[in-house]
């Protein structure tokens, strides 16, 4: 074993019988996620292990766990990474030992139980697990996993879902076992095989760490998908230790969080906050700097009633059905929807700052702003988003301090990232737009933006986007563009790009411009094909010239004047 005293943070390879064979007991921290393997996981690692065993692989790995010490019971390590895999291969090796029992081998199923489980009182028959998991998921794990109880359909159907999860995982592991078994001549041989292969060959890197910061460390290097969530567990397990007499309503509080904005938003959430009101910092430092900063139990208790009442603005964000924008200006839902297509979360900061204290309208004309300078600097200049965070981040502190949320004021903080007109223009004439909704809500915003009055204007139920040059040209279209140039940088351009009516639309296909024209462009309504259907033949010339007239009415569209 490391020696955590003299080593912040060690590591070595184990096997899964190794540690679970160390006197020792292993607990999943209180308030830890809970169990969340699907049908889709259980399959994966069974099927992996079993190939690994039938090839006689040397060795199955499966990445790394982490574990800290317990503050009050040196006897325990608490899994701060890797849960959901011990979790999972006790309940193989469980379903092993049921296995044994079913063929009323007690001391086969004795002796695994002893080594992998854990151990019976002989004199209260209490069992002394190896394992505990969190205090949603534990009560069902020693029940029916430890103990093989068989809880009532009417019990299952009163599980939270991370135990029926746990509850169908655990049978699943029986019923694949059943199944392999009846392949094998020699049942018995096969299970203590399985059994081997299992506590002797399954591999682990066991990284033992000091505090819970430490752990975070090294969540960067571990599996990205982890380092999402490791950030907000880590700021809740330091926040609850806080807590005190408190500990009910600061669960209850995060409860409340997580059900607003979803557990996978939660270090989002805490960063943009964190942003909007303290200072910018990278994802890996939220949790140190937090620490810093809330010490004592006041403040803690202070910190969850202030992200409880922000979640409520976030959850807003990430919703343009939210209940928050019944009484905002409606188009503040279009700009929050553009928003969400442009795979934009920088401006959270902002928002939030000018959600609290701002006025209804002062919100919407604000989204607008961001919504402007993010198609701009984003979408079709192709600038790196991370500066626009910084930008966003400073902004929002400096609104809070000055108190101003009127869109001119807020336009002054951030007009560093606003793309001018002969740039922006420039840049569109040369974008691509690839991806297919992306296109129809620039297409629909510049058809609108050219429509004449009592135009009924392009609407989105009843357009289909169209490829004037399409993707897959047949020979009628082997001299549109130059020799030796990409066909997608044409193909995918604004000016080949048009909508139109799903009626009109029908068939069209990969005809000729001709056939296109007559039936498609010319018929159509939208003012977006006026000039298209004026065209004789449709080239790269054409598709360039038409580029650039959309960006001239692309500068108006997405313009901020303040």
């Amino acid at each position: 074993m490391t020696v955590i005293s003299k080593r912040r943070i060690g590591s070595n390879a184990q096997s899964i019988g190794e540690i679970l064979r160390r006197p020792v007991a292993y607990a999943v921290p209180v308030n830890q996620r809970d169990f969340a393997w699907t049908q889709e996981e259980v399959d994966l690692l069974w099927q992996d292990l079993i190939n690994a065993l039938e090839e006689d692989r040397g060795e199955y790995f499966l990445g790394a766990i982490v574990l800290a010490p317990n503050k009050d019971d040196g006897q325990i390590l608490e899994i701060v990474d890797g849960q959901q895999r011990l979790a999972t291969l006790s309940m193989m090796l469980a379903a092993i030992h049921q296995s044994w029992k079913g063929r009323n081998d007690d001391e086969q199923a004795a002796e695994l139980f002893r080594d992998y489980l854990g151990s019976k009182d002989r004199k209260t028959r209490e069992i002394s697990p190896k394992l505990r998991l969190n205090e949603t998921n534990d009560p069902v794990f020693q029940s029916v996993v430890l103990r093989g109880e068989t809880p009532t359909e009417a019990e299952r159907k009163a599980w939270p879902k991370s135990n029926r999860l746990l509850y169908e995982a655990f049978e699943r592991f029986r019923k694949q076992l059943d199944d392999w078994l009846k392949k094998n001549p020699d049942a018995e041989e096969a299970l203590i095989e399985l059994e081997k292969y299992i506590a002797g060959n399954a591999n682990v890197i066991v990284i033992e760490v000091g505090d819970e910061y430490d752990a975070f460390v090294i969540f960067e290097t571990l599996n990205d998908r982890g380092l999402e969530l490791a950030v907000a567990d880590l700021v809740k397990n330091y926040l609850f230790s806080l807590a005190g007499e408190r500990l009910e309503a600061f669960k209850k509080a995060w409860g409340e969080i997580t059900l607003l904005i979803g557990s996978e938003n939660l270090t989002p959430f805490l960063r943009h906050l964190w942003l909007s009101e303290y200072q910018f910092v990278r994802e890996r430092d939220v949790y140190r700097d937090l620490r810093q900063k809330v010490k004592t139990k006041t403040v803690a208790r202070q910190f969850v009633e202030r992200l409880r009442k922000a979640a409520d603005l976030y959850a807003a964000l990430l919703n343009p059905e939210a209940p928050y924008w019944t009484d905002v200006p409606d188009d503040a839902r279009d700009h929050l929807k553009a928003l969400r297509l442009f795979r934009a979360a920088q401006f959270r900061p902002l928002a939030l700052a000018v959600m609290e204290g701002g006025t209804e309208e002062q919100v919407a004309q604000v989204l607008r702003a961001v919504s402007v300078l993010t198609f701009r600097y984003t979408i079709v200049s192709g600038y790196n988003a991370n500066q626009l965070e910084r930008i966003y981040s400073d902004a929002a502190m400096a609104v809070r301090k000055s108190g101003k949320r009127n869109v001119k004021a807020v336009f002054e903080l951030v007009k560093t990232a606003y793309i001018e007109n002969d740039r922006f223009a420039e840049n569109f004439v040369q974008a691509t737009f690839g991806k297919a909704e992306l296109a129809r809500y620039v297409l629909v915003k510049l058809n609108d933006a050219m429509e004449k009055d009592g135009a009924v204007g392009a609407k989105e139920e009843a357009i289909s986007l169209e490829h004037i040059m399409p993707k897959n040209p047949g020979v009628e279209w082997a001299n549109a563009i130059p020799v030796g140039d990409d066909p997608d940088e044409w193909v995918e351009a604004i000016g080949n790009l048009t909508l139109l009516e799903k009626p009109v639309n029908r068939g069209l296909g990969n005809k000729d411009f001709k056939t296109k024209k007559a039936k498609g462009y010319s018929p159509s309504k939208l003012a977006l094909n006026g000039a298209v259907a004026a065209k004789t033949q449709w080239t790269w010339k054409e598709i360039e010239e038409r580029s650039k007239a959309l960006a001239k009415v692309a500068k108006s569209v997405w313009e901020l004047s303040y």
